[in-house]
């Protein structure tokens, strides 16, 4: 500022400068305004000192420059950003500031200056003393005479290089977070809480066949066909609660049913939902490959029930009919052995029995859609005759199930639930019920036992994780859940591909 305020001195005395004498305007203190601002001969000292104590005492670098870049103030704020001292850079030109292949941009720059523009915040590199380059942030405004001719113009520079680093770091992360979304394995979708969708990633399109274009925007309503079930997904997440492991269907562009499992919460903010948040994971070709595994499974079961009942079970009927005959034979004898053939008879017997109840066991449902009403009733008798208590069975009207491995899972689900029930709940009456109603399949299984307490998931015995997987494999819900009135209710309920099987 030293030069400056020589030059002022020297104008003012000989009454030169560029003010008319008596007056002063901010444009030749050096900071940029309107030339209307003036005043008194007798105010100008102190306004003089006012205005060089904010540009002296500023946190950004202030300095001054005449139309061809010549330096003529230099501030404290200066010194600090690009290193020089003020002697150093007054009356220099300001193109030692500037970096290698950044001349063509200060020409601009000057020819806007020159047709009266106001540059703001522009971002742009500049030489420090020691050859560094710095990122800085530069207003110029054009400095005009109390007549408006211009002689020069200002420039506040502040330092961003920390400020930019951080938003670049910002930005990376962004773009990072970007790339992991789009290209993330599993389906993620953000929604409004009502379900209309906002955002899907590349793995979510793939599933639901469809463009980005033709996804957002659209209700999730749209790709979910079990409606009643979306109902309580939305309430759910309304009310805080997280979805882990959720098995469902969604329906692609093309009609095709793709099986999924969900999970999904909600993000809130000042006791607000800001939307949710899902991630799917197609299981489709899991769940088919499952299927083939227990289908197989299944029929080797089968094939072992009928080789006992077939094979073994007649053998053992005719072994049994010839043992008869020589005990009958025995007796009209009058021999001693008579007593060893009555023995071997009843352990044949016994035998031709257990053979049946082992066939039996190994494919409880019959293949014919009355097959599981007949399995779930036979149950509930053998449960009642086997443990002496009562256990029913219920079915307000007929359901009729044609898929015989359907009927197999429905039949297993309720066995295990009945076993539970008398094992681990003490229960001495058991109801099984089946209904069917709109196109959904309900098993219930209700005793009056000492109820379920609250299992953590790695708490869940292997009897409760087949349940679920059994559930699942049907595409299906499954609910285990104390009752009001003691005891243990367990529900399945699927959606049958055909509402009149």
């Amino acid at each position: 500022m030293a030069g400056s305020e020589a030059r002022l001195a020297r104008e003012r005395r000989s009454g030169s400068g560029p003010c008319k004498p008596g007056r002063l305007t901010r444009a030749t203190a050096g900071v940029s305004g309107s030339a209307d601002a003036v005043a008194t001969a007798a105010e100008w000292p102190e306004v003089r000192s006012h205005l060089a104590a904010i540009v002296e005492n500023s946190n950004d670098a202030i300095f001054s420059r005449t139309l061809d870049g010549t330096i003529i103030t230099w501030n404290a704020a200066a010194t600090r950003l690009f290193g020089f001292e003020a002697g150093e850079v007054i009356h220099r030109s300001s193109r030692m500031l500037l970096p290698r292949g950044h001349r063509d941009e200060f020409r601009r720059l000057l020819a806007r200056i020159r047709r009266g523009e106001v540059v703001q915040r522009l971002e742009t590199l500049r030489l420090r003393r020691d050859g560094q380059p710095i990122r800085v942030s530069l207003t110029l405004s054009p400095i005009r005479e109390a007549t408006g001719r211009l002689i020069g113009f200002s420039t506040i520079a502040r330092d961003i290089t920390e400020e930019r680093r951080a938003q670049e770091v910002i930005e990376r992360n962004e773009r990072e977070l970007r790339d992991l979304f789009e290209e993330a394995s599993i389906g993620v979708l953000r929604t409004t809480p009502q379900g209309r969708i906002l955002r899907a990633n590349r793995a979510l399109l793939d599933i639901l066949e469809l463009g980005r274009d033709r996804c957002l925007g659209r209700r999730l309503r749209e790709f979910y066909p079990d409606a009643e079930g979306l109902r309580e997904l939305l309430g759910r997440l309304a009310r805080r609660e997280t979805i882990r492991n959720f098995s469902t269907v969604f329906r692609a562009r093309s009609g095709r049913c793709k099986e999924v499992l969900l999970d999904a919460s909600a993000f809130w903010a000042e006791g607000r939902i800001v939307d949710l948040r899902w991630f799917i994971r197609d299981i489709t070709r899991r769940k088919q490959l499952e299927r083939e595994v227990l289908a197989i499974s299944e029929r080797e079961r089968s094939a072992f029930s009928r080789d006992l009942h077939d094979s073994l079970g007649q053998q053992l009927s005719g072994i049994a009919y010839l043992s008869n005959v020589l005990r009958e034979r025995l007796r009209e004898e009058r021999s001693s052995a008579a007593a060893d053939a009555e023995r071997i008879s009843r352990l044949l017997k016994s035998a031709i029995e257990e053979t049946r109840r082992l066939s039996r066991g190994l494919s409880p449902v019959r293949a014919e859609p009355e097959g599981l009403e007949a399995a779930l009733r036979d149950l509930a008798a053998h449960t009642g005759d086997v443990f002496r208590l009562q256990c029913v069975f219920c079915c307000p009207r007929p359901v009729l199930v044609a898929d015989s491995g359907t009927a197999t899972q429905f039949y297993r689900i309720a066995q295990e639930a009945v076993t539970n029930a008398i094992r681990h709940g003490n229960a001495r009456r058991i109801t099984i019920r089946l209904t069917r109603q709109h196109g959904r399949m309900t098993l219930a299984i209700l005793d009056n036992g000492k109820g379920i307490g609250p299992l953590a998931p790695r708490r869940r015995g292997l009897g409760l994780r087949v349940m679920h997987y059994r559930a699942g494999l049907l595409g299906g819900a499954l609910s285990i859940r104390r009752r009001p009135a003691g005891g243990t209710e367990v529900v399945c309920s699927v959606r049958l591909a055909d509402p009149d099987a």
